[in-house]
């Protein structure tokens, strides 16, 4: 894996790619909920992705193979209006279930041959999506983590 920009540009290309984000179409907010609330009023447009700080942790389990694995985490929402509109929230449940499905296979590609350089020497581990279900603003959708194990380079400077 390689640093903190190269995930968020990640993240932002593939928010591009499926979801049609733009500089003058927003659908990615870096960093969780501070920009997104930033933009409620004027600049979001769905669906949208908030991508959270990854976590890491370096082990090496007394061995020369130093692994970095990481949490990737975001959030994939829509919008429903009218909350008692439960065929809406339930078509936006679904939808957005297909975004998260998308990402996670354009990922597992990226960890392949040809390998994209971020995910170089990269694994999958566990992927955990939660229900995100805000009445106060009629955003719906998933919260994904992705656990993603890399080599550590450990070549000392």
């Amino acid at each position: 894996m390689s640093k903190y920009t190269d995930y968020t540009n990640y993240f932002k290309k593939l928010a591009t790619e499926l979801l049609g984000h733009s500089d003058t179409e927003k659908h990615f907010f870096r960093k969780g909920l501070e920009e997104f609330l930033n933009g409620l009023s004027t600049n979001v447009n769905y669906p949208a992705m908030l991508l959270e700080e990854y976590d890491f942790r370096i082990t090496d389990n007394g061995a020369d193979n130093v692994m970095k694995p990481f949490t990737a985490a975001f959030i994939i929402c829509d919008n429903v209006p009218d909350i008692e509109d439960y065929d809406r929230q339930d078509t936006v449940m679904d939808s957005t279930e297909e975004i998260v499905d998308k990402i996670y296979n354009r990922i597992r590609a990226a960890i392949r041959p040809p390998y994209q350089e971020f995910f170089k020497y990269a694994q999958l581990g566990n992927v955990q999506a939660s229900p995100v279900k805000n009445k106060a603003d009629g955003n719906y959708g998933w919260y994904v983590t992705i656990e993603i194990l890399s080599i550590h380079n450990t070549t000392i400077i």
